[in-house]
């Protein structure tokens, strides 16, 4: 049987991070929202800013030079240059590496509106 770590608890339900994560991302055809476990201070996004912020395309005129963090909902909100493809793997690799889960993301397109994808288990 295996085992998973608690994470901790924040007070906030999956449904409040949803609502949150669609609204970083509505009407931003060029952000990606990603519900990042493990994420649960403020010490944890020095790392996550560094691998994400790297990624080829990703707008540092935006956010905070191209990301931001809500620590207490878990999410990552990367902001990409509006003529560059957002990199949904390349943020998902970026995470990883930083140490921490990605478990799924957030995108907003004027044809469908916000989806939800749920990221494959990592490989770790």
């Amino acid at each position: 049987m295996t085992t998973q770590a608690r994470s901790t608890d924040t007070g906030d339900t999956s449904e409040v991070r949803d609502q949150v994560a669609k609204g970083m991302v509505e009407n931003h055809p060029n952000y990606l929202a990603v519900h990042t476990k493990g994420l649960v201070c403020s010490s944890c996004g020095i790392g996550l800013r560094i691998h994400t912020s790297k990624l080829e395309g990703v707008d540092k005129s935006q956010l905070t030079k191209g990301v931001d963090l809500d620590v207490k909902k878990q999410l990552v909100l990367v902001a990409f240059k509006p003529d560059a493809a957002i990199d949904v793997d390349g943020v998902r690799e970026a995470i990883y590496k930083a140490g921490y889960d990605p478990v799924h993301y957030y995108l907003w397109t004027e044809m469908g509106g916000i989806t939800q994808t749920v990221y494959p288990a990592s490989e770790k």
